[in-house]
């Protein structure tokens, strides 16, 4: 994870142009606001990234100055108000992205079966499957998404052959927001020779 101050500006700045990205036909909202010098340029806006960079907020709170604890409250207050307004969007918004997590996830797991995968992508490739199961929480809840989560449960089965029990494979401040019984796929590695 990145610094605090970090994840509150991208936070900010996601939470700024939220309604301009929910408005339009993107999946994907390059940001106007840039990161500060020196630090790592900000992703596109998408409802599984912010879900994410909230996320990530909430597991930094603990070391939070006062100052960015009302700055952070403030943000939540804002996402909050947002979720309340915009809700039939979010949900229509993340159905379609829950799709396209579906098949990065789906296309790196058949890469892994085939031994075309680096073992070593396995911790960044799971924010596929992270993204799809907070995008799940706001979805529409139509046979579509039901559809979709259907289809995940078979690869979590796929996934289960080609990895081995391990400690949480992110950042251990995360595990708290990623508990092992809905998130147990951060709490695998794949197999040294992936079968």
């Amino acid at each position: 994870m990145q610094s605090v101050d970090y994840t509150l500006d991208l936070f900010e700045a996601m939470l700024d142009e939220i309604e301009e990205f929910l408005l339009s036909a993107d999946i994907f909202w390059p940001l106007a606001k840039r990161s500060k010098p020196d630090l790592p340029p900000y992703p596109r806006l998408s409802t599984g990234g912010l879900l994410m960079t909230r996320d990530e907020s909430l597991a930094q709170e603990a070391e939070m100055n006062p100052s960015q604890k009302v700055r952070h409250a403030n943000l939540q207050h804002q996402w909050d108000l947002i979720l309340h307004k915009w809700r039939s969007a979010l949900g229509r918004k993340s159905e379609r992205e829950m799709g396209m997590r579906l098949n990065l996830w789906r296309a790196y797991l058949s890469d892994l079966e085939e031994g075309s995968a680096s073992h070593f992508d396995y911790h960044r490739e799971a924010r596929n499957r992270v993204q799809f199961t907070r995008l799940q929480t706001i979805a529409t809840g139509s046979s579509k998404t039901l559809k979709m989560v259907k289809t995940i449960r078979s690869l979590d089965a796929r996934l289960i052959n080609l990895t081995t029990s391990s400690k949480f494979i992110w950042d251990d401040r995360l595990r708290e927001i990623y508990p092992e019984g809905n998130f147990g796929f951060l709490y695998r590695q794949p197999r040294e020779n992936g079968k």
